[in-house]
């Protein structure tokens, strides 16, 4: 189905009381008599008797309290310098923005064609956030109708185990916190539906002020720092609790762990305003604002769907994810681009336990 969308500027004129929209036939009026000097070639050009192109323009005159047309028996008409301005200010609104109307029209077009081909179905993915899930769903908008919900990875994967999205991104953390935080998130796929690709690699750490460094978990439990923490149920807010935990330090002893935004920009530019002295998130969201960073944990994310899911759809995640720039990728071996469950188990350590040692203290700042 195409569908054509027309886009027209309308006028509304009138005093602090009244305001009324301006019949369209008036500027074609005025324009005619500029052009023939006279009301009868007005309103032969604008297809309409003369007794109606009179009264139409007496009526607006009355509602204006200002004369449009100059008339003298026998000598023809013309416009009042009232009447040249209001048509000079509406041909040169006219000239200015036709062309973004037209353009919004064809915008609106093709969108209302597209929602309204039955060959394209809704696509719905939750992720947890990142700008390559942006331009993921960017990709798919070509042949899809996709919406894309940001949520906490934990989130994310209850979502798509319920059956409420076709997608889902998730974030897994490498080195000694896959054993917990890796663990928790993959038991929440099946091995036996789900299929996974890596999208990215990042670091995560400390995020603070270059004047003020903060360096350390223990700075933070002193107290004196104003912390601004990721919502409950992020992978970033796993990792870092899970870091508390490993240095045996207690959530309450820091100042703002209660206080959350939803991106690591959010954190960073909080950080940068100093409306927080430090922050957990990425080195690129760090790097963004210039502050300094302590890396802590390195972690890889992830796009998953279901193997029964629709093939066009699947073909198309495999060629985004194909064609992205993975930090690394020369070490990876070529079952980590595309990893069943058992994979990641085994690059995230989490399918192999060991006895937890006592938590270490944090280190001094």
């Amino acid at each position: 189905m195409n569908i054509k969308v027309g886009l027209t500027l309308r006028w509304s004129l009138g005093s602090d009381d009244s305001e009324h929209f301006l019949d369209p036939q008036v500027f074609a009026l005025l324009r005619g008599v500029r052009q023939g000097g006279h009301l009868n070639f007005a309103a032969r050009e604008a297809g309409v008797s003369y007794r109606h192109a009179w009264g139409l323009l007496r009526d607006w005159e009355t509602r204006l309290g200002k004369p449009l047309l100059s008339a003298r028996q026998g000598r023809g008409a013309h416009l009042t310098e009232f009447g040249e301005i209001l048509l000079e200010l509406a041909d040169q609104t006219t000239t200015t923005l036709a062309p973004a109307l037209d353009n919004a029209a064809l915008e609106a077009g093709a969108r209302l064609s597209e929602a309204a081909d039955p060959r394209r179905h809704p696509v719905v993915i939750a992720s947890s956030h990142s700008p390559r899930m942006l331009a993921l769903r960017d990709s798919l908008n070509d042949r899809h109708r996709v919406s894309l919900d940001v949520l906490g990875s934990e989130s994310a994967l209850q979502r798509y185990r319920r059956g409420g999205a076709d997608l889902a991104g998730f974030h897994l953390p490498q080195g000694e916190l896959g054993r917990s935080v890796g663990a928790h998130l993959i038991g929440l796929l099946d091995p036996a539906r789900d299929l996974v690709w890596l999208l990215e690699t990042r670091t995560l750490g400390l995020i603070s002020r270059p004047r003020r460094p903060c360096r350390t978990l223990a700075a933070l439990a002193r107290g004196k720092l104003r912390f601004i923490n990721r919502q409950a149920g992020s992978g970033t807010r796993l990792v870092f609790d899970g870091l508390l935990g490993n240095a045996g330090i207690a959530p309450g002893g820091i100042t703002g762990y209660a206080d959350e935004e939803y991106t690591h920009t959010a954190v960073a530019a909080l950080v940068a305003s100093g409306n927080a002295d430090a922050g957990f998130g990425s080195a690129a969201a760090a790097a963004q604002m210039k502050l300094h960073f302590e890396p802590m944990v390195d972690e890889r994310f992830y796009v998953v769907m279901s193997r029964d899911g629709d093939p066009a759809l699947r073909r198309a995640l495999a060629a985004f994810c194909d064609a992205q720039t993975i930090e690394g990728r020369e070490t990876m071996k070529d079952d980590e681009l595309n990893p069943t469950i058992a994979v990641l188990k085994r690059v995230h350590r989490a399918g192999f336990w060991k006895p937890v040692s006592t938590p270490r203290r944090a280190d001094t700042a």
